[in-house]
């Protein structure tokens, strides 16, 4: 191994085991700090990399590829190969794992509520009754439905929806390697690390990844990683938009992003600020006008959920720990365990937490920025920034469902893909 990054691939190595092969390994109190710890680890050890040498990351894309046209049409061919062998097993997978609203209601409460609404012209936010959560407002944000638009009037799995845009992602991920790197080998390796966490998502938690619609976020969270480093403002406003519209876990970091922006780049921040805010309100006002009140109450909803979920499920035996909480995936297990009060205290308890939590990452983050922007380049430090408040903000989740805790390794992958090197095989 070469240039201290061997840590950097053992953290990457603890968090896959930790969160798919070898979750819960040391119980549901120390395998969640075993894997925030991981976490943590991945955002702050390339710090001490750069240190050492500051040009160990690369800081932007090239424009121009790298990788000769031959090898460039070996790396998609490998790519187009997988995606096919993929997508047979994947149907396979389909027919095993019917869709069953006891299990998720995602894919239901998403075509009953979003996609038929939108087929009648109806109000898509206004209020809803059923599914067991009473009288409330749709939570889901735009990009958390609209693509099964396509999937919807093609009359086809909505399933397919998360694998195709994933593809789509990670050719786009994989077009990027290409203009970075110029050894087959190399963009290969990289290539391979999104490929390995897909497959092992379908492998290892085939019932979650048929029933639920996360992986359509991990696309997301890969584009987003992608675009940071794009000298194209467009590129950057769509990767920022796409995720901050699906889910609210990113509202935390974009003030780190766009604050460390200044005062070196001022130009930028204005442009890329109006840029984004004027995307994410030219998506939101049409349902905004529908229905002002659109955010209101869905709270309330995932309140009665958090409550059902903390009471065990309904095939537990009375007195059994709760399924969700006990599964060695973030914190909840602690306050369940130690915290002392009702269930609905220890709800609020562990709610109230990681708004404190996420601020305070807010706060320290842009403090971290001043002293060492010297050593990390800003938009590596965004991304850094990102793994290390989404590894905190999940690890304090109401609800630690296992499919919510896939979002923050997509950003591990990034980290390690902006390397110039790590292992000498790869080198040319």
């Amino acid at each position: 191994m070469k240039n201290n990054a061997w840590p950097l691939y053992v953290a990457f190595i603890v968090e896959v085991l930790f969160l798919f092969y070898k979750k819960g390994e040391f119980g549901p109190l120390i395998s969640p700090l075993v894997l925030i710890s991981a976490g943590l680890f991945m955002a702050i050890w390339p710090y001490f990399m750069l240190r050492k040498n500051d040009d160990l990351f690369i800081e932007f894309n090239h424009h121009a590829l790298q990788l000769p046209a031959k090898e460039i049409r070996i790396v998609f061919s490998v790519l187009l190969v997988t995606a096919i062998v993929m997508a047979c097993w994947i149907n396979g997978l389909m027919i095993q794992f019917p869709i069953d609203i006891k299990h998720s209601d995602i894919i239901p409460f998403i075509e009953k509520v979003y996609l038929e609404r939108f087929d009648q012209s109806e109000i898509i936010y206004a209020e809803v009754d059923g599914f067991g959560y009473g009288k409330s407002h749709p939570g889901y944000m735009p990009f958390h439905w609209i693509f099964f638009l396509g999937s919807y009037y093609l009359q086809i799995d909505h399933r397919w929806i998360p694998f195709f845009i994933f593809i789509a992602a990670t050719s786009v991920y994989t077009y990027v390697l290409c203009c970075n790197f110029s050894g087959l080998k190399q963009v290969l390796f990289y290539l391979f690390l999104p490929l390995f966490i897909l497959f092992t998502i379908y492998y290892e938690n085939s019932s979650d990844a048929m029933h639920t619609i996360e992986i359509l976020i991990l696309a997301y969270y890969l584009l987003l990683g992608v675009s940071l480093f794009s000298r194209n403002l467009l590129a950057q406003a769509f990767g920022l938009v796409v995720p901050t519209l699906s889910r609210y876990a990113l509202v935390f970091w974009l003030p780190v992003h766009f604050l460390n922006m200044l005062p070196k780049q001022r130009k930028r921040f204005f442009q890329l600020g109006f840029l984004f805010v004027g995307m994410v309100l030219l998506i939101l006002i049409p349902f905004l006008l529908q229905e002002p009140n659109m955010f209101v109450g869905f709270n309330n909803a995932y309140a009665k959920s958090a409550l059902r979920e903390w009471s065990g499920q309904s095939w537990q035996q009375p007195g059994d720990k709760p399924f969700q909480l006990y599964r060695g995936l973030g914190l909840a297990s602690w306050y369940y365990e130690f915290y002392v009060g009702t269930l609905l205290e220890k709800i609020n308890a562990i709610k109230q937490h990681l708004l404190i939590v996420s601020a305070l990452v807010v706060f320290l983050l842009l403090v971290v920025f001043r002293f060492v922007q010297s050593t990390i380049p800003s938009n590596l430090y965004s991304l850094l920034a990102l793994k290390f408040s989404l590894t905190l903000f999940y690890a304090f989740m109401i609800i630690p469902y296992n499919y919510l805790n896939w979002v923050p390794i997509m950003l591990s992958i990034i980290i390690l893909s902006r390397m110039r090197s790590g292992f000498s095989f790869l080198s040319n």
